[in-house]
């Protein structure tokens, strides 16, 4: 515990950017579970499954550390409320990632159109992209305050933002695309194959939605 309030000492971001890194590698694992889904390697896909659960596990026990030791006593650049909140909705990011690597383990990849994996792999590599933006923009408001708010850190933080907005509206777009292709496919594979794809996709997404109320939570706390 002494060690986060050491680091909350000398910025309020430097635990927050401790947790980010478990949580980029937590997305970064699904990333390449998601490559080896779409290239049939299912039993290295199984592997990399398993291993973002363990990642997720401990960006979660790094959260409850974070959070026993954040005094109210500390005197930080943002308040104590506003450093709780981001951390819960960047931990929601690794919680959804979780989620995606549950359902590339129970489900059956087996079946699934080649053009609906095109699509279904294309929504995990821009919603973990925004993920990793996300990571960028913690580090980001960090130099922020040590600059003391020096205007060149301050538009760059504000241009990862708009990057990570961008790539939300990417994956509402993908979302709308394979919605269709499912159901123009239908025929294809059963009732339970088509109920996997949406689920993969539906937790994809919502990596994306978590990372974008991130970013929309630093950008809340720029503007106080």
């Amino acid at each position: 515990m002494q060690v986060w309030t050491k680091l909350f000492a000398k910025s309020p971001f430097k635990p927050l950017i401790k947790h980010s890194e478990v949580v980029l590698q937590t997305v970064e694992t699904l990333e390449k579970a998601l490559n080896a889904w779409y290239n049939g390697n299912y039993g290295e896909m199984r592997e990399l499954a398993v291993e973002v659960d363990r990642l997720e596990d401990i960006a979660d026990r790094i959260k409850e550390e974070i959070r026993d030791s954040l005094s109210s006593k500390l005197m930080m650049a943002v308040s104590r409320e506003d450093v709780l909140i981001y951390l819960h909705m960047q931990d929601k990011v690794a919680d959804s990632a979780e989620d995606t690597a549950k359902w590339l383990l129970v489900g059956k990849p087996d079946g699934v159109p080649r053009e609906i994996k095109d699509v279904v792999l294309k929504m995990g590599t821009e919603s973990i992209k925004a993920a990793k933006l996300v990571h960028e923009a913690i580090v980001q408001m960090d130099r922020v305050i040590e600059s003391g708010f020096a205007e060149k850190e301050i538009e760059r933080e504000y241009e990862l933002i708009r990057a990570i907005e961008d790539v939300e509206k990417a994956i509402d777009e993908l979302d709308t695309k394979l919605m269709r292709l499912v159901f123009e496919n239908a025929e294809k594979f059963d009732w339970g194959t088509g109920t996997y794809i949406l689920n993969v996709a539906r937790t994809l997404s919502n990596i994306s939605d978590k990372a974008k109320d991130s970013a929309e939570r630093i950008r809340l706390m720029m503007n106080k």
